[in-house]
């Protein structure tokens, strides 16, 4: 992996998170959640998220607990 690769809402909930996107939306503008970003300049480009930083993001919750 280069640490580059994105994942959709669909990767999101593949790797366990079973957030709607609204919801990952309110996350994301509280700063408890990696912040997604276009593809694309269309208004229908789906958002996307760093798979890294997910995975930081899960790690982090992990060692929380």
């Amino acid at each position: 992996m280069t640490g580059k690769e994105v994942i959709d809402h669909k990767g999101i909930k593949a790797l366990g998170i079973r957030y709607c996107k609204v919801h990952l939306g309110r996350l994301e503008e509280k700063g408890k959640f990696p912040m997604s970003f276009k593809l694309g300049e269309h208004p229908n480009s789906p958002r996307v998220w760093r798979l890294c930083e997910v995975l930081e993001w899960l790690d982090n919750r992990a060692a929380t607990r």
